[in-house]
C-alpha cells in the first residue's frame, strides 16, 4: 500500500474524531508485549514464583510455653520451654528445588504467552492489511464509476446515448458505495481487534508493505519452541514433586529447652521453694519423629508417578501434533505462495492494463459503456483475489512460523 493511501486513511479518521497511529507490524507487536494484560499477569506470576522460591526453608511454629504448678514445687514443670520440629535437612533441598522448577514453568508460559500475541498481533495487523486495501480498491474504482456517470450523464444530454447507460453506471456506483461501507466496517473491526490486543485506544493504520511476513527457515525442533519448553518444564516440574513427595516417608527432628524457673508470686499453696535459692534448673530434650502410619503417603507418591507419566504422555502428544501441523502449515504457504506469484507476476499488471485501456478505448468510443463496465468489474475482481490471495499466504505464514516458534 503507497504512501498516498496510507496518509488518506489517517486523514479521514482524524477527520472522524479518531486518534489515528500509523504503525508498523514490530511496532504493533513492541507495544502489544509491553500493554497487554495478557502479558502483564503472565508477568506477576512469573514474579510470585520467583518470590516463592524463597519460602523454601519452612519449619514449623516454634512453641514456647511457661507452667508453674504449685504442688510439685521446683520440679520441671515448674519451667519456660522452647521446642522446635525440623524436618529432616534433605526436605529443604527438594522443596528448593520444587519451587524453581514452578518458576520455570511460569516463564516457559511467559514466552509462550509472548508467542501467542506475536502470532494474535501479526495476524489482526495482516487482517488490517487486507481491508484497508480492500477500501483503497474500491475507492479508486469509485472514483473511476463517477466519472463514467459523468460521462454518460453527459452523452444521455446529448443524445449520444439512451437513459439504460446512465442507469446502469448510477446502479454500479451505488452497489460500490454499498461494498466500500461494508469494507469500510471490516476495516474499523480489524483496529479494534488490534486495539485490544495492544491494549490502546489509537485507532491504528498499517504501514508495512502488503506481504508482512516471511516464513522461518525449515530447522524446527519441538523442544525449542515455547510450547515445547512449557511442556518440559511441567514434566520436570512432577518429578521435582515426586520427589518432595517421598521426603515425607523421612524422620523429624525435634529439640527443646527447658528452663527451670520459679515464679515466687504464684504460690497459692504457700509450698516452700527456698531449696532452689541457689540456682535454676536447665534441661533439654532431642526427639526424632517418623511415620508409623504411612498409607496415605504411599497413596500420594503413587499419584506423583502418575503426574509425571501424564506430563511425559502430553509432551509426546503435544509433539507429534506439532509435526503433522507443521507439514500441514508447510503445504498451506506454498498453495498460497502460488498464488500470491500469480497475482503480483501476472493478475495485478494485467488488471492495471485493463483498466487503462478500457478507459481510453470506451472515451474515444471504441469500445461500447457494456464492454467497459465488463472490463472495470473484472479488473476489480482480479485485484480483490489478488489481495485475498496475499493475506492468505500471510495468515499462513504467521501460522508456520508460530508452530516453529519464531
Amino acid at each position: 500500500m503507497n504512501r498516498r493511501v496510507i496518509f488518506s486513511i489517517v486523514i479521514m479518521l482524524t477527520a472522524w474524531g479518531a486518534v489515528a497511529s500509523a504503525q508498523s507490524l514490530a511496532e504493533c507487536i513492541a507495544t502489544a508485549r509491553e500493554h497487554n494484560i495478557g502479558m502483564q499477569v503472565a508477568d506477576l506470576q512469573v514474579q510470585r514464583a520467583r518470590r516463592m522460591e524463597g519460602s523454601y526453608f519452612e519449619m514449623e511454629r516454634t512453641e514456647l510455653s511457661l507452667s508453674q504448678d504449685p504442688t510439685s514445687g521446683g520440679s520441671p514443670d515448674n519451667a519456660l520451654t522452647l521446642s522446635q520440629e525440623i524436618d529432616f535437612p534433605t526436605v529443604y533441598g527438594k522443596r528448593r528445588k520444587l519451587l524453581k522448577a514452578e518458576t520455570q514453568v511460569e516463564e516457559s508460559r511467559l514466552q509462550l504467552t509472548e508467542s501467542e500475541l506475536t502470532r494474535d498481533v501479526s495476524a489482526a495487523y495482516s487482517k488490517l492489511l487486507y481491508w484497508q486495501h480492500v477500501e483503497a480498491l474500491l475507492c479508486q474504482n469509485d472514483s473511476v464509476l463517477g466519472e463514467f456517470v459523468r460521462t454518460a450523464d453527459i452523452r444521455y444530454k446529448n443524445g449520444e446515448t439512451n437513459r439504460l447507460e446512465l442507469m446502469n453506471a448510477r446502479q454500479m456506483k451505488a452497489e460500490n458505495g454499498i461494498r466500500l461501507r461494508e469494507a469500510h466496517d471490516e476495516t474499523m473491526a480489524a483496529q479494534i481487534e488490534l486495539q485490544q490486543l495492544m491494549n490502546t485506544s489509537e485507532t491504528i493504520v498499517a504501514t508495512d508493505n502488503y506481504l508482512c511476513v516471511q516464513p522461518a527457515d525449515d530447522a524446527w525442533s519441538f523442544a525449542a519452541t515455547p510450547q515445547g519448553q512449557l511442556l518440559e518444564s511441567e514434566q520436570v516440574r512432577s518429578e521435582r514433586e515426586l520427589g518432595y513427595i517421598r521426603q515425607g516417608f523421612t524422620p523429624s527432628l525435634n529439640v527443646g529447652l527447658r528452663h527451670q524457673l520459679v515464679i515466687s508470686g504464684i504460690n497459692p499453696y504457700d509450698v516452700d521453694r527456698s531449696r532452689f535459692d541457689k540456682g535454676n534448673w536447665m534441661g533439654f530434650e532431642v526427639g526424632v519423629t517418623f511415620p508409623l502410619f504411612y498409607g496415605s503417603q504411599k497413596a500420594r507418591q503413587s499419584a506423583a508417578k502418575l503426574d509425571v507419566e501424564i506430563a511425559r504422555t502430553k509432551r509426546e502428544l503435544a509433539e507429534r501434533k506439532s509435526g503433522s501441523e507443521l507439514l500441514i502449515a508447510k503445504n498451506a504457504v506454498e498453495s498460497a505462495r502460488l498464488s500470491y506469484d500469480y497475482y503480483q507476476s501476472e493478475g495485478f499488471p494485467a488488471a492495471r492494463e485493463m483498466r487503462h485501456l478500457s478507459r481510453i478505448e470506451y472515451g474515444a468510443g471504441e469500445i461500447t459503456y457494456l464492454e467497459y463496465m465488463q472490463n472495470l468489474s473484472s479488473a476489480l475482481a482480479v485485484e480483490m483475489a489478488g489481495a485475498k490471495a496475499t493475506d492468505a499466504l500471510n495468515q499462513a505464514v504467521i501460522k508456520l512460523n508460530f508452530i516453529k516458534g519464531r
